[in-house]
């Protein structure tokens, strides 16, 4: 069942979005207010294509366990634009940087796993270090991966046997929106966990 599932939505398309727009939107609403946390206009602005772009790939993360390169090159492609412009506040090194570093983190995830983790995470991760740098992709990771932690421990306690998946892009994504709207806040509770 589960490789059907999964065989028959390889490929994104516009009537898979349909199918599931709804879901996507209601996200999307949901992330709008918590915009005006933010200074200024170009920042808010940026903060609702970010949650656009993260409220669809947790959904079809959610559902199908894929993150589509078709949704996620457009929101590093975005990110870079965005980033010459000045919209964000990373800066081009840093940027950079964060998306090299994320990237490389996930890949060793992933081999160290055994395939636990996709490609799609260590893609999406190496696009949230596009918008958020190095400070900001450090707290998405570490929020991600305890949100991450409390819902396989939830799953466990329902039931649900370790073999069973646990898509990591809605906890990717919930962290790097909690991360672009709390900035610094977030990376002063990461570091204050950790010490």
């Amino acid at each position: 069942m589960e490789g059907l599932r999964m065989s028959a939505y390889r490929t994104f398309d516009w009537p898979l979005l349909k199918q599931h727009g709804r879901a996507c939107i209601l996200c999307w609403l949901f992330c709008l207010p918590w915009l005006w946390l933010l200074p200024g206009g170009t920042a808010r602005l940026a903060g609702a294509v970010l949650a656009g772009f993260l409220s669809v790939l947790a959904v079809f993360d959610a559902h199908y366990g894929l993150l589509y390169d078709r949704i996620l090159l457009p929101l590093a492609v975005i990110g870079l634009v965005l980033e010459a412009l000045g919209f964000l506040e990373a800066g081009w090194a840093d940027s950079c940087l964060a998306a090299g570093t994320a990237g490389l983190f996930f890949c060793l995830l992933r081999f160290s796993s055994g395939g636990g983790v996709g490609w799609g995470d260590i893609k999406l991760a190496a696009a949230i270090g596009i918008w958020l740098g190095i400070r900001g992709t450090a707290a998405a990771v570490a929020l991600a991966i305890v949100l991450g932690g409390l819902a396989a421990c939830i799953m466990l306690t329902r039931g649900y046997e370790g073999k069973d998946a646990l898509p990591f892009g809605p906890f990717l994504s919930v962290g790097a929106y909690a991360a672009y709207i709390l900035g610094d806040s977030l990376w002063n509770w990461y570091w204050e966990m950790l010490l």
